[in-house]
């Protein structure tokens, strides 16, 4: 990790900033607040037992929800990814008394998880877990099992919340693809907590120069890709979407296969790619693009755990391995704090939402 950032006087962390910096924090709290829905937890692998999955979301939970799949998927455990607006709007025909159906939102208010919880609570045989950061919102008072994430309030783009989803989103593909007893998945997330907040410690405290190296480089580049696999695409995904509705940055964001599939041909001096590396069974993959792309001289950054250094593969911003979904919540970090070095640069209050806003509630 890079630890080299020094300041004159401690500087003054905005609301942006101190949310970022929160996220260990977060995960410990989450780790709590899980261990306290024992219960609930157990109701979720009842109610989804043996059912066809449709797991749901939109901006970042809807990224989450995809990384969830995949982990499911290489368990063995089938599951449909849709965003909320199409499954709402173009797909509820498609869905049977076999489904169950899982929504993750953040906000619990936003305004597509909103009219579909409300069209399937009129849908006899579909149970639906909801996934949101605090009780007490539409959602969870229509849910037939809520779990809540209690990663603290959040009024600037995901940071903390994102995280925290990521760690329950391993603590449910554990519960619905293992058999192993609620208890011991609690033992796991709880000590897996603790590691991750104690791995991000590094970032965090150099949080100011870790944004501000990154924000550099990326204002050397004319435009710029965020690619993953796996795991690794929630975190691609995120990264993209807090760089354009924090810094105005018009980031892209792919599957780094799909990156091949044609968009590979914007390898060229002025081109940006920032690699997520979490999924070490694919590092020599990552490898051979990142040197395609320096060989026609693009600018590459990669982010990633340990074990994708195997190999031909450098890690800029490096952490140990844990679980995919862990890591592909730990590893948007560096690229969360270039976000708000950049949103910084361009405004006084970073983070500030000027034409939308934090809960979308108008479609």
């Amino acid at each position: 990790m890079h630890s080299t950032y020094e300041s004159a006087e401690p500087i003054e962390r905005d609301v942006f900033l101190s949310e970022i910096c929160e996220s260990g924090d977060a995960l410990r709290r989450t780790a709590d607040e899980l261990r306290a829905q024992k219960h609930a937890l157990n109701e979720v692998r009842r109610r989804l037992s043996g059912r066809r999955l449709i797991l749901t979301g939109m901006g970042t939970s809807g990224d989450a929800v995809t990384g969830l799949a995949s982990v499911l998927g290489r368990s063995g455990r089938e599951s449909t990814v849709i965003n909320t607006a199409e499954l709402l709007h173009f797909r509820l025909a498609s869905l049977t008394d076999r489904h169950g159906v899982i929504i993750v939102s953040q906000s619990g208010h936003s305004v597509e998880a909103v009219k579909l919880m409300s069209v399937l609570t009129r849908e006899r045989g579909i149970p639906v877990v909801v996934v949101t950061n605090m009780a007490g919102n539409p959602l969870t008072d229509a849910a037939d099992v809520a779990i809540t994430l209690g990663a603290g309030v959040e009024v600037g783009p995901s940071s903390k919340t994102y995280v925290s989803t990521m760690f329950v989103m391993q603590v449910l593909a554990e519960l619905l693809a293992l058999d192993d007893a609620v208890e011991s998945i609690l033992t796991r997330a709880d000590r897996r907590a603790d590691a991750a907040a104690n791995v991000l410690a590094a970032w965090i405290d150099d949080a100011e120069g870790v944004g501000a190296r990154l924000a550099d480089w990326m204002e050397q580049v004319d435009s710029l890709i965020i690619v993953g696999r796996g795991a690794g695409v929630a975190a691609a995904e995120v990264n993209a979407l807090v760089l354009k509705e924090s810094a105005h940055v018009s980031a892209q964001s792919m599957d780094s296969a799909e990156f091949r599939h044609g968009p590979l041909e914007l390898a060229a001096p002025g081109l940006g790619v920032v690699l997520m590396c979490v999924e070490p069974s694919v590092s020599d993959l990552d490898a051979r693009l990142r040197n395609e792309l320096l060989s026609r001289g693009a600018s590459t950054m990669t982010i990633g755990v340990d074990a994708c250094r195997a190999g031909d593969l450098p890690i800029d911003y490096v952490l140990p391995d844990s679980e995919p979904l862990i890591d592909a919540g730990l590893v948007a970090l560096p690229l969360l704090l270039a976000a708000w070095a950049e949103a910084s640069r361009k405004s006084e209050t970073p983070g500030v939402f000027s034409v939308g806003a934090k809960v979308t509630t108008c479609e």
